[in-house]
């Protein structure tokens, strides 16, 4: 029996000396290359995120967490990557050809970039840091009512606004007692009082903090009742928190229809792929099909942002 004929192409000594010639210079030229070209790569993408960097660094400190800078860019990395490699299993399914490449390279892209501040790729780490200080905002100012009533209450036993914030640090958890701890720290590193809550003002950059320092402020320096003034605020915010509840309840049925609208065609996606498998993948098997897939992620989008628009109400 001739073995010999049965011996792929490949396996013949002059194409792997070929392939092996190739692969010698290659391998060289890629590491020169990458010697010579990584650290303006690195530089290039350092100055493209450094302001990303510094922003997440800079909320985590906020938020009484130290995260290295480096951690910071590892995650932008990883979720740039991350979305690449989904982008490719998605339009692993696509010809082969120039333009089906084109089109697989745009869709990478997207996907590892997010563009328009989609949480995508790059954009979904500062999607995360951005949830996780929207989290702490509000779980301060869910605590704040609790944090008027003891200053308050402090005040009319006799205590000083200084003395009432320590109260307010050492008997509320946490975030309240983190920023109001760094208040008094700040207080006790001869900072003006005023100064001190102006910075806490800044952190925390909503109406009802900015409502509390003005009037602290204000009487400290014109005289008042702070006592009184604080169960007025405290009144107003429990008032309006009582309103916004109102308007949840009457648009929770808005809301549950955008999510429907805006889950269906998913939902109905897997359905058919569960029926018919080979009609729904020429969805991105096709060009066409990813035409439509794009098509229909821009509709749906500004569906959202309507149906958002219609049921925020601001109070």
């Amino acid at each position: 029996m001739d073995f010999m004929g049965m011996v792929p192409a490949w396996w013949d000594f002059l194409t792997m000396t070929r392939l092996g010639i190739l692969f010698g210079l290659a391998l060289p030229a890629w590491l020169i290359a990458g010697f010579y070209f990584a650290p303006f790569l690195f530089d290039r993408f350092d100055q493209a995120t450094s302001g990303y960097v510094a922003w997440m660094v800079e909320m985590f400190d906020k938020m009484f967490l130290t995260i290295p800078a480096r951690w910071c860019v590892a995650a932008i990395i990883l979720s740039m990557g991350a979305f690449t490699m989904l982008g490719l299993w998605l339009t692993s399914g696509l010809p082969s050809g120039t333009g089906y490449n084109i089109l697989r390279l745009v869709i990478c892209t997207f996907l590892a970039f997010g563009p328009f501040k989609i949480p995508l790729g790059g954009n979904l780490p500062r999607f995360m840091v951005g949830r996780l200080w929207s989290l702490r905002v509000k779980r301060f100012e869910d605590q704040l009512l609790d944090a008027l009533s003891f200053l308050s209450n402090g005040l009319k036993s006799g205590l000083s606004v200084v003395q009432a914030m320590e109260m307010v640090k050492e008997e509320l958890p946490n975030p309240i007692a983190q920023e109001f701890g760094v208040v008094l720290n700040e207080q006790r590193l001869g900072l003006p009082l005023e100064d001190a809550l102006l910075n806490l003002e800044k952190r925390i950059n909503t109406e009802d903090v900015q409502i509390l320092v003005t009037s602290i402020n204000i009487l400290r320096q014109s005289g008042g009742n702070l006592a009184e003034t604080f169960d007025t605020i405290g009144f107003t915010i429990r008032e309006r928190k009582k309103v916004e509840g109102k308007i949840k309840s009457l648009t929770a049925q808005g809301v549950s229809q955008g999510i429907i609208i805006v889950c269906m065609p998913f939902a109905l996606a897997g359905i058919l792929y569960m029926f018919d498998p080979m009609l729904i993948s020429r969805l991105w098997t096709t060009a066409l099909g990813w035409v439509f897939i794009g098509a229909m992620l821009f509709l749906q989008t500004c569906g959202a942002l309507l149906i958002k628009k219609i049921v925020t109400i601001r109070v």
